[in-house]
């Protein structure tokens, strides 16, 4: 963690003294949503309040990583069909109700996925092992990741800038703070117990 953080301050530093082109800056957003999402809409949001990037474009490169990873759950569910070992791990216990389920409320399910912490990987891998269509899931993805990705750039802008003005909070911090809460909260919610998951035997395919 603390070396993508490093990370992140030596891209900034790099486009501030003018060494980064946008579509360099572009290319490594992308490259930190594979590793942290929140990292990447708090480098983006800094990199936009401070002029280096338009808005538009942070929005769409960081929207362009996290739904690259996103359709790579889908192969992953795919691979899953194949490789037991990804089976057992991804799949075993949830039965082919699961992929009936999400079937029906396809839209739904994808979408609400995507803001759910937790929900993603299993409904995600789930649509590629049940082969449920891959352009319908390519469509909804890509919306739920623009307006996940822009509903949370703005509301950085909007709070980050009502702590500026009030608190005397530099700009690009105050800008990033709201998303970096966001990142701990959910991290302590990923981290906090949950009941366990009872398995069905014999419902996977």
């Amino acid at each position: 963690m603390m070396q993508l953080w490093h990370d992140a301050v030596t891209l900034y530093e790099a486009a501030v003294r003018g060494a980064a082109q946008p579509w360099v800056i572009c290319i490594v957003l992308i490259l930190i949503t594979f590793v942290l999402e929140d990292l990447a809409i708090a480098v983006a949001a800094v990199l936009a309040v401070q002029g280096l990037l338009s808005w538009e474009l942070a929005v769409l490169a960081v929207a362009a990583g996290i739904a690259l990873g996103d359709l790579g759950l889908y192969g992953l569910g795919v691979a899953a069909n194949r490789v037991p070992a990804l089976r057992r791990r991804l799949i075993d216990g949830r039965g082919r109700w699961m992929g009936e389920q999400i079937a029906r409320r396809y839209a739904g399910a994808i979408v609400l996925a995507r803001a759910v912490p937790g929900l993603r990987l299993v409904t995600y891998t789930a649509c590629g092992f049940y082969r449920l269509p891959f352009v319908p899931f390519c469509l909804w993805v890509v919306l739920a990741v623009l307006v996940w990705t822009g509903g949370l750039m703005w509301l950085s802008a909007t709070i980050g800038s009502a702590l500026s003005a009030a608190l005397g909070i530099p700009p690009a911090l105050a800008v990033a703070l709201p998303i970096v809460l966001l990142a701990l909260v959910l991290m302590v919610w990923n981290r906090a117990p949950r009941a366990p998951v009872v398995r069905e035997t014999g419902g996977v395919p």
